[in-house]
């Protein structure tokens, strides 16, 4: 992160350089004396204005608060040269809270405190025990917790602390109710969905349907051609014709809008489900639905459980009625969510739960060789080759390259996705953009038409192309979200409004304002929001992406390198999860070797998480 960040402070000097002058003269000065680019000076101007004058000299680490991708020496750098003491209590906070974060966002929901403190102690050259009491401190005013799991001592970012404990706590407290009767019954209901749809369900599913009506909270989950869809689909016709109202939800736009175009129940992001909005008045995502304004739904079933991260987790239990039905359903194979946390996972080993496991493969889907090498994989076992699952031997990473760029551009864009298991690298995902961006979308004159590459709705104004850091943006480029940005507006087809767009999210550049330093990306076909330049790092390009970011998506085509990648990445879930987003071919470049290394690779990295224990109610007084 830091040296993506330091990459995008250099590239980005002669944008800067543009704009530096709407910053007043003093907190130019001020801030380049403390050794601020360009960059940042625009950021923390346009954020607090003359206010960071101020703001800094009182304390330095403010801005770590505010820019996450700030490096922590930049500020500390600043702060040196402000006279802040090496032990300073503002130093030694904004340390403890940066290096917990760095355990969240690896997905961890808390640290132990031993590791914690050594580490931050060796950072800044300070006792650790001295770290420990500021992190006592942190604890009394409420910005930590620290307790007690599995015998040893911990601590959380007392949000993330707050609502593991909410989401145990609900989820006990549904467990215990006797759901809302249905209208008939469960084997006449069950028959008729059978009628309607047409299908015979298997023993196993009539079970997971039958086992899924009875209870308050339960999870359907299987791998790939194992029926989940055929259940949801059936769970919704029988609730909804017992007279329950239904609300279907996923945590990305993609996989919402796959359900859609499956069962025919439209489907949202749970964020929207939720009804999310900025808070201005906090600084912070809020959700209309909530605890005193519950959702108004008898039922709700949430699909791709495996992304929901531990703070979606939350806001969706405390939104829950007492009387609601959850139904979660997801591939719990597949990797766990990008933000902290390891829901699915969690629910289903605490047993807490009750979980209906699908393992039955149809005969449909055993036809496809990638369903069929999916579940082979899945069991430790080697893939076999042939019809749409497929391997293009090479070995050097360069020719690993140059075979993916020139199978890429035989194919339609649309059709092709690369994943890849790293962003840096020769096979990473920055440079197989950069050599696929050429493939797909090389540089044009300007006044080049615009109609056949971005559509009308949005022509170009001036170039056709915009360079910010080590990114160049052109017209017609496929790019993706990095962040939530909850405060990034953008128009609908139909003339409306809203804010909000998530990370993961892809769209395509439909307009490129050189002079103004601004884009418009298309999303969906349907919201158009426009990046100026102070949020143009939140999007990048996205012909090749990581197979993290994949998740919650299918592709028509989906290609893959195959070389040595750091063992913490090669792993067979990271494998798994890349082969189940193919929907008509998958097609690995590379050695075999390799892959089957990674098969091999079962390490899955496990997460710091409190929840399954406090499911399983192994501590008193976990729950609240």
């Amino acid at each position: 992160m830091e040296a993506n960040e330091k990459t995008n402070e250099k590239n980005s000097e002669s944008s800067a350089i543009t704009r530096i002058s709407q910053v007043t003269p003093e907190v130019t000065l001020f801030l380049r004396g403390l050794g601020f680019s360009n960059y940042y000076i625009i950021k923390i101007y346009a954020l607090v204005g003359e206010a960071a004058i101020a703001l800094t000299e009182d304390n330095p680490y403010w801005l770590l608060d505010e820019f996450p991708n700030m490096r922590f020496a930049t500020v500390d750098k600043a702060a040196e040269s402000l006279g802040l003491a090496g032990d300073s209590v503002f130093r030694l906070e904004a340390a403890i809270k940066h290096n917990l974060a760095a355990y969240t966002g690896r997905g961890h929901t808390y640290a132990p405190v031993q590791e914690l403190a050594l580490a931050t102690g060796l950072m800044l050259d300070v006792a650790s025990e001295r770290v420990r009491d500021v992190m006592e401190d942190m604890a009394l005013s409420g910005e930590l917790q620290m307790t007690v799991l599995e015998g040893r001592e911990v601590v959380y970012f007392y949000g993330y602390y707050r609502t593991e404990c909410q989401v145990a706590g609900r989820l006990a407290q549904m467990n215990g109710y006797k759901p809302k009767p249905l209208a008939a019954n469960i084997e006449a209901v069950i028959r008729k969905a059978e009628q309607q749809s047409g299908l015979t369900f298997s023993a196993q599913q009539r079970q997971a349907i039958r086992d899924s009506l009875k209870r308050s909270v339960c999870i359907i989950t299987g791998g790939p051609g194992t029926g989940k869809t055929t259940i949801i689909n059936a769970l919704i016709r029988i609730m909804e014709e017992s007279g329950l109202s239904v609300a279907v939800a996923a945590p990305t736009g993609r996989a919402a809008k796959r359900i859609t175009q499956t069962s025919g129940k439209q489907a949202q992001t749970i964020h929207r489900l939720l009804e999310y909005y900025y808070d201005e008045g906090q600084s912070r995502m809020a959700f209309g639905r909530n605890a005193e304004n519950p959702l108004d739904y008898d039922a709700v079933i949430i699909d791709e459980a495996s992304m929901m991260d531990l703070l979606l987790a939350g806001a969706l239990c405390r939104a829950l009625k007492e009387d609601s039905r959850l139904i979660i359903t997801g591939d719990a194979d597949q990797l766990p969510s990008v933000g902290a946390g390891n829901v699915l996972a969690d629910l289903i080993e605490s047993g807490y739960i009750f979980t209906a496991r699908l393992t039955e493969i149809f005969r449909q889907a055993e036809e496809s060789a990638i369903v069929v090498n999916a579940h082979r994989i899945r069991r430790g076992q080697y893939p076999q080759f042939g019809g749409d699952f497929q391997l293009l031997a090479a070995d050097k990473q360069s020719e690993i390259l140059e075979k993916i760029v020139k199978l890429a551009s035989s194919l339609p864009l649309e059709q092709v996705q690369v994943l890849t298991p790293v962003k840096k690298g020769i096979l990473g995902s920055v440079n197989l953009n950069a050599r696929l961006q050429e493939v797909f979308n090389p540089r044009a004159g300007v006044g080049f038409e615009t109609s056949s590459r971005a559509g009308a709705a949005f022509p170009a104004a001036g170039a056709d192309q915009l360079t910010f850091g080590s990114s160049v943006f052109r017209l017609g480029d496929r790019v993706m979200q990095t962040k939530n940005d909850y405060r990034l507006e953008y128009k609908n087809a139909d003339g409306s409004s809203g804010k909000g767009i998530f990370n993961g999210e892809t769209g395509i550049v439909t307009a490129v304002h050189a002079e103004e330093q601004k884009l418009t990306v298309c999303y969906d076909g349907e919201r158009w929001a426009e990046y100026e330049y102070l949020n143009m790092d939140e999007i990048e390009l996205a012909y090749a992406v990581t197979v993290h970011k994949s998740q919650g998506s299918e592709f028509p085509v989906v290609i893959m390198p195959m070389s040595w990648f750091p063992p913490v990445l090669a792993t067979r879930n990271l494998l798994y999860t890349a082969v189940t987003r193919g929907k008509q071919r998958v097609i690995i470049v590379g050695s075999q070797a390799y892959l089957n290394a990674m098969v091999d690779n079962n390490e899955e990295g496990k997460r710091n998480s409190g929840l399954a224990l406090r499911l399983k109610g192994v501590y008193e007084g976990l729950l609240p």
